[in-house]
């Protein structure tokens, strides 16, 4: 009985493959094919019954191994098979963080498709494209897996989120993974920073304008960046730093879901989801009349609070190797592995610029070594910051504990090697034996 009602709905499941205009044809870890529809083998030129044999049986160089190894999307990429023109769209399957398997769907092009395929082309090299999901953002500490849980409840509604944090803490990645998280994923993300632009500018850049509007304007016109959101998810970094005047006009869109554009008279709808972020106290701000209250009402819908990196000093280890692999992979350089006592000296510190500055002190030690492994001889220059921080007795008393701490380490690298040792932190041999003497490690 429950045989028969599992046939039953695997024919119905079938049956409903049969029935989408697109090719689907998926396939498991093992790149074996778990599914595949009558519109793909058509297109693919595939015959009956593949069902649980290797893809490469039928596609040697498929792209779907690609997919299966880097757990990366690819959307909107254009072949011709079989004297046909068609657009692909290749997925992972992720369950759990591990990729089980992945999915292609196709289509064959018409002259409309080709004109979609064009606008989200420039879009995608505009950068109007989230890359990173809540499952990617690094850290296990409690802090931060209190926020990603919080902004995968966020990503299932549509209202208005607001995140909060200082900078460097990777608010904008935050907002990507609420948007590839919500119904609105396969829409654009587009982001704008509202410090980086002049009022005018940003006013432009927001609504666009009409040719004509104002001299320099561009023939034609040109579309702001609600209009380029439509369907997806607008991201306004720093919203703190908005004018007054501009604070104004973005009110009246989020209320009206309309947006004008400069010079012209018509009004145009959209349908954007806004995800704003700011390091400021807007409710001070309010107070000090340089933010409408209304404004902050209407974003503060949702708030989510990214935690300092002071705070989570235990996921510093993950996010170095992390930050060190992105690095390696961009310079293609190769280190084997990292010191824990390097790790040791990044919690001794503060980190107020937050994990951008660890990624700036992580590429540098990168990008100088001379070895492929780093080590207190890689923390030089970070040493030098980090001693120039110790201004009160504390941390005086910290610094001393990190020195002590990382000279034996490196003695006990260079098997006890005085001179070898001195290179590596970054000092003459005189310095190291008084050191030696002070901390009592003659």
């Amino acid at each position: 009985m429950v045989h028969a009602q599992m046939n039953g709905i695997n024919l119905h499941i079938q049956a409903i493959l049969d029935a989408s205009h697109d090719g689907i044809i998926a396939v498991d870890k093992n790149a074996v094919i778990t599914l595949v529809n009558r519109n793909a083998m058509e297109i693919l030129g595939l015959p009956e019954g593949i069902v649980g044999e290797k893809i490469t049986n039928y596609i040697p160089n498929s792209d779907m191994l690609r997919i299966l190894a880097s757990g990366k999307r690819e959307i909107g990429d254009i072949a011709t098979i079989l004297n046909r023109h068609i657009v692909i769209n290749r997925l992972p399957i992720i369950l759990d963080n591990e990729i089980v398997g992945a999915v292609s769907t196709f289509k064959e092009i018409t002259d409309i498709q080709k004109m979609e395929l064009r606008i989200r082309k420039q879009l995608t090299e505009s950068g109007l494209e989230a890359k990173y999901r809540l499952e990617q953002i690094v850290g296990q500490s409690s802090a931060i897996r209190e926020v990603k849980q919080l902004a995968a409840q966020f990503a299932k509604t549509d209202a208005t989120v607001l995140i909060l944090g200082e900078s460097g803490t990777g608010k904008e990645l935050f907002a990507q993974g609420i948007h590839l998280g919500s119904a609105r994923s396969s829409g654009p993300f587009v982001a704008v920073n509202c410090a980086a632009l002049p009022g005018n500018l940003l006013e432009s850049e927001l609504f666009g304008y009409e040719e004509g509007a104002f001299t320099g304007a561009k023939k034609g016109g040109k579309p702001g960046l609600f209009e380029l959101a439509h369907g997806g998810t607008l991201f306004l970094d720093e919203i703190g730093e908005m004018s007054l005047p501009i604070q104004s006009m973005l009110l009246r869109v989020l209320q009206e879901k309309k947006v004008r554009r400069i010079g012209g008279e018509k009004l145009i709808p959209v349908d954007v989801r806004i995800v704003a972020a700011t390091n400021r106290d807007l409710e001070e701000m309010i107070r000090q009349k340089q933010f409408r209250s209304d404004l902050y009402y209407r974003i503060n819908v949702l708030t989510l609070e990214i935690p300092p990196l002071r705070s989570r000093l235990e996921d510093i280890p993950a996010l170095t190797r992390s930050i060190m692999e992105e690095v390696m992979e961009r310079v293609d350089k190769r280190i084997t592995g990292i010191d824990p006592a390097v790790f040791r000296v990044f919690q001794q510190y503060e980190w107020p610029g937050n994990v951008r500055e660890l990624r700036n002190v992580v590429e540098r030690m990168v990008l100088l070594a001379d070895k492929a492994w780093l080590d207190s001889g890689d923390l030089a220059f970070f040493l030098r910051k980090l001693k120039q921080r110790g201004k009160t007795e504390a941390a005086e008393a910290s610094w001393a504990e990190t020195e002590r701490m990382l000279i034996l380490s490196t003695l006990q690298q260079t098997n006890g090697n005085k001179s070898e040792a001195a290179k590596r932190l970054g000092m003459d041999r005189t310095t190291l034996w008084r050191k030696l003497r002070k901390l009592q490690l003659r």
